[in-house]
């Protein structure tokens, strides 16, 4: 039996089982789709497919029935897809400032201080890579893009209290990673 989502929207019948059930059996391999076109990595495109969904089922209510659901649904999946995308590209922005960082340190290292140096660059970015969100958006924007706590409070749209907090609780978090890591 196939449901008419709009239908059960608009009599605001659809049930949260429904909607998913809909969305992963019409929009799941096209999402993946999409997001691989724009990624060119597979496992991304799957991370990125998955949360375009969940995305659309948690906004269902702002979908208008029988207005384009499927365009409503590429949207979502587009924008998941760029913001990726924004998030692949800081991260390698910030290994690039602390290998130039690095680089500064001695004019021609040696092959055992490159060894070294790579070795810390790769144990920093796996300790900032397992930190959320939350709190690793505030460190890159602070530390990659040299921005003060107003203007991180402004763009991630948090107050600078947050934004400080966030901040103390990733250097914690870093800190215990690194040094436990040795």
């Amino acid at each position: 039996m196939t449901i008419n989502l709009d239908q059960l929207l608009e009599r605001k019948q659809a049930t949260e089982d429904q909607v998913v059930t809909y969305l992963v059996a019409h929009f799941y391999e096209p999402m993946r789709h999409l997001a691989l076109t724009v990624l060119q990595d597979a496992l991304a495109a799957d991370d990125v497919a998955q949360e375009t969904l969940l995305k659309a089922a948690r906004r269902i209510h702002q979908y208008e029935p029988h207005s384009n659901l499927k365009a409503w649904v590429y949207r979502i999946g587009l924008n998941e897809a760029r913001a990726h995308l924004r998030r692949q590209k800081a991260r390698q922005r910030w290994q690039g400032w602390f290998k130039q960082e690095a680089g500064r340190e001695t004019a021609v290292p040696s092959p055992e201080t490159l060894a070294i140096q790579n070795e810390r660059d790769q144990k920093l970015w796996q300790a900032v890579n397992q930190l959320p969100d939350k709190h690793r958006l505030p460190v890159l924007l602070r530390y990659n893009h040299n921005l003060s706590t107003p203007e991180i409070a402004e763009v991630l749209d948090l107050p600078p209290g947050t934004v400080r907090s966030r901040l103390h609780y990733a250097h914690q978090q870093l800190h215990h990673l690194l040094t436990h890591d040795r």
